[in-house]
């Protein structure tokens, strides 16, 4: 359920690129305005085998995975996933959030990003973790 929901996903959010299993960089985007960056989006089920994920169950997470990895800051949006599920054949639903993050796109970056997913993975029972990047300018 979770990989057709992330190509789905992947193939609605244009200008998005992979970073392949190597770390090997993004291109670099020209800036009129500001520096430039990664834009890294996680999109996170709430759904797992026996229930959802409650709402205190992910600040928890975001308290413990997240919020120290990323201190310099991230977002987290409310998502609604949709995606054809093959077993059933109807569009099936899962209420999500999405983690942005702008970073420099460092090694270091990724591993972090990295281990949040495996951490949410095996926390919460998911199939996978979609991750985007791309680049983009950024002025704080």
């Amino acid at each position: 359920m979770q990989r057709t929901l992330g190509l789905i996903a992947f193939v609605m959010v244009s200008g998005c690129v992979s970073v392949s299993s190597a770390g090997s960089p993004l291109p670099v985007a020209q800036c009129q305005v500001g520096e430039p960056m990664v834009e890294t989006m996680l999109y996170l089920g709430r759904l797992r085998p026996g229930g959802s994920i409650s709402r205190y169950e992910f600040a928890r997470f975001v308290e413990t995975e997240v919020a120290p990895r990323w201190k310099e800051g991230f977002t987290i949006l409310d998502g609604q996933g949709m995606w054809l599920s093959d077993q059933r054949g109807i569009t099936e639903r899962e209420p999500s959030h999405v983690l942005v993050r702008l970073h420099d796109g460092s090694a270091a970056a990724s591993a972090d990003i990295e281990a949040i997913r495996a951490a949410y993975i095996k926390a919460f029972e998911q199939d996978a973790v979609l991750r985007t990047d791309r680049a983009t300018c950024a002025d704080f």
